[in-house]
């Protein structure tokens, strides 16, 4: 492989970027979003949620007729529903704390179930969050469980406040989705993955021996280095962030619904993230790794992983050194 430091006629020495990567996240099923929104625990004013992701997956029910309770022991069946790939997982759980008989309820359409005793609820549970536990063996690949990605999208208000949980039940794209997907696919369930991006900045010198930059330059890298040092890493907005953050994601995901940044990201043209340009920062890796969760997610342009990683540039000229051949 070629080193790319075999040849010094680059103009700089200098090249920064900058990594947005995936500092928190959490899967709600559609229907719970706003519930969840009354008890977040999850995002902070520090770290709020103002990236989320709109999946999509089978339905999972619990099989009423499959209940066996035996003593503190219940046996029971969850369905996925799939036209072409549905299956049967069964399930077994004990109930420690039951000092009575136990009861099992649950009510059309099967996608909340309770177990009781004569103290109150022993376990209760969603059948499509339960089946990515690690209650359930034997189930890690499963590919037709992974969520596909439909939408990405930002909340991020005027004043920096409004979050993805102060506008998404009204979103007027997500409203969209779930009438197609009664319509076009009634086998599904709607899922939010609500995210919360952190930024780390990275500034790479290849040495003055590498790379012999003229006097010109000279200034523009040390008033360069300066800003970085100085702010700890690149100083920008809050909202641009977001903007640039979106972009690269849906450039690299290109979900089925977004349509603005699948094939013009980056642009010097626009303005929603003109602080990269501003600085002269060389290029933007997005990084959302969800390894913690059993499932994968992905588009057909992404493949499914648990560990997505892209670089872009947003500088491409000959003269500058591409990360993207050091890295990638």
């Amino acid at each position: 492989m070629e080193n790319i430091f075999d040849k010094n006629n680059y103009r700089f020495g200098v090249e920064s970027f900058l990594v947005m990567y995936l500092n928190k996240y959490q899967f709600v099923l559609g229907s719970d979003l706003e519930n969840y929104a009354k008890s977040n625990e999850t995002f902070t004013n520090g770290y709020p949620c103002n990236i989320y992701f709109v999946l999509r997956r089978p339905k999972i029910t619990i099989a009423p007729d499959s209940i066996r309770i035996n003593g503190n022991k219940a046996d029971f069946d969850l369905i996925i529903h799939h036209r072409n790939n549905g299956g049967i997982v069964p399930m077994s759980i004990i109930l420690e704390k039951a000092e009575s008989e136990v009861k099992f309820q649950t009510q059309y359409p099967y996608n909340l179930f309770t177990f009781s005793d004569k103290n109150g609820v022993l376990f209760g549970a969603r059948p499509g969050t339960l089946i990515d536990s690690s209650l359930v063996q034997n189930n890690f690949d499963l590919p037709i469980l992974d969520y596909e990605i439909l939408y990405i999208g930002q909340a991020y208000g005027n004043d920096g406040k409004r979050t993805a949980l102060d506008r998404l039940s009204s979103h007027e794209t997500l409203q969209k989705i779930y009438i197609h997907s009664l319509s076009q696919n009634p086998d599904s369930d709607i899922w939010i993955m609500l995210t919360n991006f952190v930024q780390d900045s990275i500034l790479i010198s290849a040495g003055n021996d590498s790379i012999k930059v003229n006097e010109k330059d000279i200034k523009t890298e040390e008033e360069k280095a300066e800003h970085f040092f100085k702010n700890q890493g690149f100083s920008i907005s809050e909202k641009q962030k977001i903007n640039f953050t979106e972009a690269a994601l849906i450039r690299y995901f290109q979900p089925k619904y977004n349509i603005e940044f699948k094939d013009n990201f980056p642009s010097s043209k626009h303005k929603s993230y003109s602080e990269c340009y501003s600085l002269d920062i060389k290029a933007l890796t997005v990084e959302v790794d969800t390894s913690e969760n059993v499932r994968k997610i992905y588009t057909e342009n992404s493949g499914r992983k648990q560990h997505h990683i892209k670089m872009f540039e947003f500088n491409s000229d000959a003269d500058r050194i591409s990360l993207m051949e050091i890295f990638e």
